[in-house]
């Protein structure tokens, strides 16, 4: 029996995702499942929409957040997953985001994200670096990459993560 095409040919899919820090140096993280990785908040992009628009609108439909000006396109990341049987590439653009504190809201949630967000945590640096290896985070060098971040040093031009 032959591959089915779509299963070698990855759907490109535009993403925005935002590094959310609240004013404890803690990032916001969505735990997704399958494949149970920890994600910031962000998506896909909509029809004409560009990715500064939807890291803002993803926002608030995943944290409830709205009004904040987005900082800086800080990271760029390409990565394969599949996904409800879809081999997709994600060519994803990351933004920071400084907030005092923020209770996060789910009300903004599809359906599909109500089932797959399984649960949101706000994680230190320390946190993340004590939990490699019991866990799985995106992109996988989160623990290197943000602590430059943290202390301000925002790159000229976005870092390529890797996976």
């Amino acid at each position: 029996m032959a591959e089915d095409p779509s299963d070698l040919t990855p759907t490109p899919r535009p993403a925005a995702r935002v590094l959310l820090l609240d004013a404890r140096d803690r990032l916001l993280l969505f735990r997704w499942k399958p494949p149970n990785v920890w994600i910031t908040p962000g998506g896909g992009l909509e029809v004409r929409e560009t990715y500064e628009k939807a890291a803002l609108r993803e926002l608030w439909e995943e944290t409830g957040l709205a009004g904040v000006a987005l900082g800086p396109w800080v990271w760029s990341r390409t990565t394969v997953f599949k996904w409800r049987g879809v081999l997709y590439e994600a060519q994803e653009q990351f933004y920071l985001i400084r907030v005092q504190e923020h209770t996060v809201s789910l009300d903004g949630l599809d359906p599909v994200e109500v089932v797959e967000m399984t649960e949101h945590k706000w994680w230190s640096i320390e946190d993340i670096l004590a939990a490699k290896g019991a866990e799985t985070f995106a992109p996988r060098r989160l623990g290197e990459l943000l602590p430059p971040l943290i202390a301000g040093n925002i790159p000229p031009i976005p870092i390529d993560t890797g996976a």
